[in-house]
């Protein structure tokens, strides 16, 4: 056996001269020219102050090849197998080496200079290059390889410990950050072709990774039994890798062995920078687990569950939890979900990598998935659809639709995220918005979406509210809303509304207060405003209002009625899309109060009639109850208050008497009432001013309410009236050329001048003046009726009667005597006759005169 041949130079750094060359030659290449063997010619590299390493270098060398020392003593070896003779001059051993000294100061791309010094970490004792970092939230921390910028030596394990200092605020919690966006500062294992390429192309991970490949581990924690975030090797970006606890340890590795052929426009080995952050501690996470939460209701109506920001391990899940109250729904859609593309390792091939699933789960939280057969499903193949618009700042979008979210079937839903791959190298960013959705309420009438009705049966007094279902205002979809809330009383109850919150955001509507009605008005009421509206129901069919809300001025304010049914009705219109349930909102209370049944006609009809108001201790409950004056089919009422306008100066009490019609919300005369007022005030049913429909005729009445502030006693009468209907102009020239002027004496023979008005004719000339000016009584026009023009035409047909029958007797009897006399001369010219008076036959009538 030849004896090997070997050259060592020691080259300290305090040597004189500044730079020189050596060379040597030796007849022997290394037996094998591939990496993991050196076994022949191999070149060694040791620093005496430093623990011997024992790694090689062999094979053909190639390229730009710098060593930079940690200490200040270098010791090359180059180790030349034994050769025969002919086999050192076929293949001889060839080697050229230049070293230079380099003061520290110079080296900055190792130290960095001025404020930019960089700390290297605290070198561990009896370690190899081992260290240890702190206080990186104020240090420009650099974990570099050893001999960095230079080749890093062969055979060594090196251990990079990053500590965080406690977080100032114990909600959060210190994370560390690894990352370097200059690919040029990355160059571990095998040598990279080609130029600079994107980091999926360049930079390889896990199985890529083989022995004797040098490669560089990560590991969430401060120690090897942590969750490894990341095997990688090659050259590319690496970004950001993010600790999910306060440690962070990086294990970098170097085979045995090795050839020096690095490209002159890369580093050897890495720097990476290391950063500390806080991340908020979500009170949401499950116990023992990295990522997963349960997310409920009571901590919040809606919210947005991000990715997790620090690394995710490979073949981990994250599982997030949504749990609502009962009534209430799961409302789900996704404003990011960012994958990397990852190249497809057929050996490694999943049928569903990175795999993200939405399931239904019960109404508890112990209770299993609904269905095994999830919701949704997706894949690195297809993302799940994103609701982009959703997170524009500073404009108001359409809301997310059907096909962009996911409602659940109960109230709760789980979401599962697996990270088939870890998501260092190929990092997963999302954003699921969740908002828990209450649809269901008590107390629903059947069909309504909040619609309610109160009874005394159910609860004497309670609370309610306006309804919080976001599908029901503009951001989920709707732009009207109309809710009602109806309290329906028994007899001898009264109803006490008590609103005790408004908040009506942005609302182009005032509240203001008409002390003549002593009702809440709402005016300037434009386009997406909101009023809350509450009437009263005396009889079916026929409401009052008792006040209008429409914004928070007025709040607390307090409704009593003691009708059959009182009705508090929440209307918004024109809702924008970025709208809901805390732009629009109220907080009421309600009672059912025992109260004295008023007894008493509070509906009246008939021709005329009077109502009296007494406003005293013993009807001090029921002043408030309304009277209705009905008027028959096609007829109108009209009523007369002693006393003045509301407003008028005159008016000395503060009582009111306020006159609603059937047609109108708004009253139509507020009253102020006297006892012997010379003065009165004259008010019409709303149906008067209207044109009438004979086909479909409304039934007109008059509601009146009285405001009892002070003891009085009142009068007031009302009358039936009707209005004939008037011909048109046409029709009206028409019978002027053929029958003359058209008076309204011709079809309305009891007409009230003033008024202009009929009234029935059983009213006129009854002895009481029911007009304002009392033509109904006045001497002219009862002459007429009072006088029995029927009788007396009656008798004088009879008087003639008896006056024909009478002269036909008295002719009759005429004739008779007439005939009887002729008779009589007739028998006494037969006598003379017969005692032969006869006359000269030679007698002429001339001779007679």
């Amino acid at each position: 056996m030849n004896p090997s041949l070997r050259y060592t130079e020691r080259i300290p750094i305090e040597k004189r001269g500044s730079s020189g060359r050596k060379y040597s030659r030796l007849q022997q290449y290394p037996s094998g020219g591939h990496v993991g063997g050196c076994e022949g010619d191999h070149v060694s590299l040791e620093e005496i102050k430093l623990p011997t390493r024992g790694g090689r270098w062999c094979g053909q060398g190639s390229g730009l090849n710098v060593y930079y020392t940690e200490t200040d003593t270098l010791v090359l070896t180059l180790h030349a197998a034994a050769t025969t003779q002919g086999e050192y001059f076929d293949n001889p051993l060839r080697f050229k080496i230049k070293y230079k000294f380099l003061r520290r100061e110079r080296a900055v791309v190792r130290y960095g200079r001025g404020s930019g010094t960089k700390y290297r970490g605290e070198p561990v004792r009896n370690s190899e290059c081992s260290r240890v970092f702190q206080g990186c939230r104020a240090r420009q921390c650099r974990l570099q390889s050893p001999n960095f910028p230079g080749l890093y030596p062969r055979n060594v394990t090196c251990y990079y410990l990053v500590k965080a200092l406690p977080a100032p605020s114990p909600n959060l919690v210190p994370v560390i950050t690894l990352s370097q966006g200059n690919d040029r500062l990355v160059h571990v294992g095998r040598q990279a072709h080609g130029g600079r390429v994107s980091p999926e192309s360049r930079l390889r991970q896990g199985d890529e990774c083989r022995a004797p490949e040098d490669y560089m581990l990560v590991y969430d924690g401060g120690s090897m039994k942590s969750p490894l975030l990341s095997k990688m090797c090659g050259t590319a970006t690496i970004p950001n890798i993010t600790s999910s606890g306060p440690e962070m340890l990086v294990v970098f590795e170097t085979a045995t062995s090795g050839m020096m052929n690095h490209l002159p426009n890369l580093v050897a080995g890495f720097e990476l920078q290391a950063h500390i952050l806080f991340r908020k501690m979500s009170s949401n996470l499950v116990p023992n687990s990295l990522c997963s939460q349960v997310i409920k209701s009571f901590g919040g109506n809606s919210g947005t569950v991000l990715s997790p920001v620090f690394s995710m391990p490979a073949n981990t899940t994250c599982s997030y939890e949504f749990q609502g109250r009962r009534g209430e729904i799961v409302w789900l859609y996704f404003t990011k979900y960012y994958r990397v593309n990852r190249k497809q390792v057929l050996m490694n091939y999943m049928p569903c990598p990175n795999r993200m699933a939405i399931y239904n789960r019960g109404s508890t939280s112990n209770s299993q998935m609904e269905d095994t057969k999830p919701v949704a499903e997706f894949c690195d193949e297809q993302l799940p659809p994103i609701c982009v618009r959703s997170r524009q700042k500073g404009t108001v979008s359409k809301p997310c639709t059907a096909k962009e979210s996911y409602l659940s079937s109960g109230s709760s839903m789980v979401v599962t995220q697996q990270f088939t791959d870890a998501s260092t190298l190929l990092p997963l960013k999302y954003a699921i918005h969740y908002e828990f959705v209450m649809v269901t309420q008590t107390g629903l009438e059947p069909g309504s979406d909040c619609d309610k009705v109160f009874t005394s049966t159910q609860e004497n007094r309670g609370h309610f509210s306006s309804p919080k279902n976001v599908f029901l205002f503009g951001r989920g979809g709707k732009s009207s809303l109309s809710c009602k809330y109806t309290f329906q009383t028994q007899p001898g109850e009264a109803v006490r509304l008590k609103i005790t919150n408004v908040g009506f955001r942005g609302n182009m509507c005032k509240t203001v207060h008409n002390a003549q009605s002593n009702l809440y008005e709402c005016i300037a009421r434009l386009p997406g405003s909101a009023v809350l509206e509450v009437w009263e129901e005396p009889w079916q069919h026929t409401r009052l209002p008792l006040g209008c809300m429409c914004d928070a001025g007025v709040a607390p304010a307090t409704f009593f009625s003691q009708t059959r049914l009182v009705q508090l009705r929440l209307a918004i219109k024109d809702m924008s899309w970025a709208q809901d349930f805390n732009d629009f909102f109220f907080d009421a209370q309600y009672e059912f109060v025992k109260m004295k049944e008023c007894v008493g006609e509070r509906i009246l009809n008939g021709s005329t009639g009077a109502i009296t108001i007494e406003s005293n201790a013993e009807s001090g409950e029921c002043n408030g109850f309304p009277w209705k004056i009905m008027a028959r089919e096609h007829s109108h009422l009209y009523l007369n208050i002693p006393g003045y306008h509301a407003s008028s100066q005159r008016c000395s009490t503060d009582n009111r008497v306020v006159v609603y019609g059937s047609h109108t919300a708004r009253p139509i005369k507020s009253v102020c009432p006297e006892h012997n007022a010379i003065n009165s005030i004259d008010v019409f049913s709303s149906g008067w001013n209207t044109v009438l429909d004979y086909t479909e005729p409304l039934q007109d009445c008059l509601i009146i309410r009285y405001l009892a502030r002070s003891p009085a006693k009142y009068t007031m009468t009302w009358l039936e009236v009707r209005r004939e209907p008037r011909p048109s102009a046409l029709e009206s020239l028409k019978s002027s050329d053929t029958r003359g002027h058209h008076t309204s004496e011709a079809t309305c023979p009891h007409l009230c001048p003033k008024l202009d008005a009929c009234i029935n004719p059983e009213l006129w000339c009854d002895g009481e003046k029911h007009c304002p000016s009392g033509a109904d009584e006045q001497r002219t026009a009862c002459l007429y009726f009072t006088v029995p023009w029927l009788y007396l035409a009656l008798g004088g047909i009879a008087i003639i009667v008896i006056l024909v029958i009478f002269t036909s007797v008295l002719v009759s009897v005429r004739v008779y005597q007439r005939g009887k006399v002729k008779r009589k001369k007739k028998k006494e010219a037969q006598r003379l006759m017969t005692r032969e008076v006869i006359l000269p036959l030679n007698f002429h009538k001339e001779t007679i005169y």
